[in-house]
């Protein structure tokens, strides 16, 4: 028997999309994060002028690209700017980088400076200049903290203990068990809920098809064409997700098309805008108060490879300690633990990948949905350990539907079997076992010679990220 796709004779794959990927799609992506770190920073007049300038700066990003904003394409970028902001104002006087910036393009600056250190900081994209203000240099401190990153992976058995708790709210268990955008998040409709019969059980995920826009309605328009898309559930969470489902819809009836962050209200089931952005920032504000409460925080700062200014990193952590935490958290998951290549990563986190063709929510096949859910089931997340694929040892059996780090197979009393066995992976152990079993070795093969481009991890000890690609079948 043999487990499908652990092998890969794929040629090499194309450049990382985090590298590839415009900023301009990125930015506009990150927005309403973007202004909401800054809320406490920005007055009311600031953040609306702000608003507006961030949509001309989308266009003056253009066609760059994560892995260009170097040191020259930064400062190119600046002189744009203050050329744009000159010829709005129908100013006719020459000027050149170095002189003094326009005052019309200040803010625009400004807005630049803060989105591309925030993109670093919070997003943890590999981009490679460090955001400076305009005809200076980062300090040597900024240098340092720019290679920090301390937030990419949470405290998994602290996290584990909260989101098993009846009192956190079901939004911030689905922001930590699939990654999703909070404004993605809170567009859920209970009928994004749903299920699929596989040979494990019934599985469960989510469609997403919309989001919540700044007014707290929702809107079919998703930050890329790429968040279209559908997101497997940890099936203990999806069991709860479907029982409030039916919990809800016996009292009010088919809320299918209704908002899965609505609730009990006078009139009845209420989802409107005013109860949406009441819960938008109700959650907006708990996640950040649990992430940087002491036990959490010390936890975080234990992991620091090195120490160099406590006072400085301690702020940087805490601003990183935001709703999207939770989503930077679940995207290491999937590069650590899931087994996925960069390319089905990048689909699953919804990230825009102009190379790939478009993928929608709807239109997958039963099949592809299982396989989607399946590998969630075979990874170990909040909510379980890695769990086995379970099969009954009946008819021909040839290979195993997706990956996993186990399989059992079960054999009813006074059954037979013979069992061929492709050793695919460095250290795979077979353990036959069971109550008046009995077995008996016909052949054993030497190992063939070959590379491994693939690994599925069981277990954080002694494992580590290998180079992956796509897989076979």
């Amino acid at each position: 028997m043999a487990q499908r796709g652990l092998l890969s004779t794929e040629p090499e794959s194309d450049p990382d999309p985090a590298v590839t990927t415009e900023l301009a799609v990125i930015a506009r992506d990150f927005e309403e994060t973007f202004f909401h770190l800054h809320l406490s920073d920005w007055g009311a007049t600031t953040m609306k002028e702000y608003r507006h300038q961030f949509n001309t700066l989308i266009n003056e990003l253009g066609t760059l690209r994560v892995g260009d904003l170097d040191d020259e394409a930064y400062r190119l970028l600046q002189e744009t700017i203050c050329l744009n902001a000159l010829a709005a104002a129908r100013k006719v006087d020459s000027w050149s980088y170095g002189k003094e910036a326009p005052s019309s393009a200040r803010k625009r600056m400004n807005l630049l400076y803060e989105l591309i250190q925030d993109l670093k900081q919070v997003e943890g994209l590999p981009i490679p200049v460090i955001p400076k203000r305009y005809n200076s240099k980062p300090s040597h401190q900024q240098e340092l903290l720019d290679i920090i990153d301390s937030a990419r992976s949470l405290p998994a058995e602290l996290l584990q203990k909260e989101l098993t708790s009846s009192t956190l709210p079901i939004q911030v268990k689905i922001l930590a068990d699939t990654g999703l955008r909070i404004s993605e998040m809170m567009g859920l409709l209970y009928g994004s809920i749903q299920a699929v019969s596989s040979s494990q059980g019934t599985m469960y995920f989510l469609t997403v098809t919309g989001q919540i826009n700044s007014s707290g309605k929702r809107t079919e328009i998703t930050k890329t064409g790429a968040a279209y898309r559908v997101v497997p559930l940890s099936k203990e969470l999806g069991e709860t997700l479907m029982e409030q489902r039916e919990e809800m819809e016996r009292q009010y009836g088919d809320l299918s098309l209704h908002l899965l962050c609505g609730g009990a209200a006078e009139n009845g089931f209420s989802d409107d805008s005013r109860t949406v952005t009441a819960i938008n920032n109700k959650i907006r504000d708990l996640v950040p108060e649990l992430l940087r409460r002491p036990d959490f925080f010390e936890a975080l700062t234990a992991k620091r490879a090195y120490l160099f200014d406590e006072t400085a990193q301690n702020k940087q952590l805490r601003s990183m300690l935001t709703c999207h935490a939770l989503r930077r958290n679940f995207c290491t998951w999937l590069y650590c633990s899931s087994g996925l290549d960069t390319t089905d990563i990048y689909h699953q986190m919804g990230h825009a990948i102009r190379s790939q063709p478009r993928r929608k929510a709807s239109g997958l096949t039963p099949e592809e949905l299982r396989c989607i859910c399946l590998r969630k089931h075979v990874s170990s997340t909040f909510y379980h350990s890695a769990n086995p694929l379970r099969y009954p040892a009946k008819g021909s059996f040839h290979a195993s539907e997706v990956p996993a780090c186990s399989v059992e197979l079960e054999l009813e009393p006074g059954e037979t079997i013979e069992l061929t066995i492709e050793d695919t992976e460095p250290g795979t152990v077979t353990h036959l076992g069971g109550k008046d079993l009995s077995v008996r070795p016909l052949r054993r093969d030497k190992q063939h010679n070959v590379s491994y481009n693939y690994s599925l991890l069981a277990a954080d000890e002694g494992t580590f990220g290998v180079k992956k690609r796509k897989l076979l079948g």
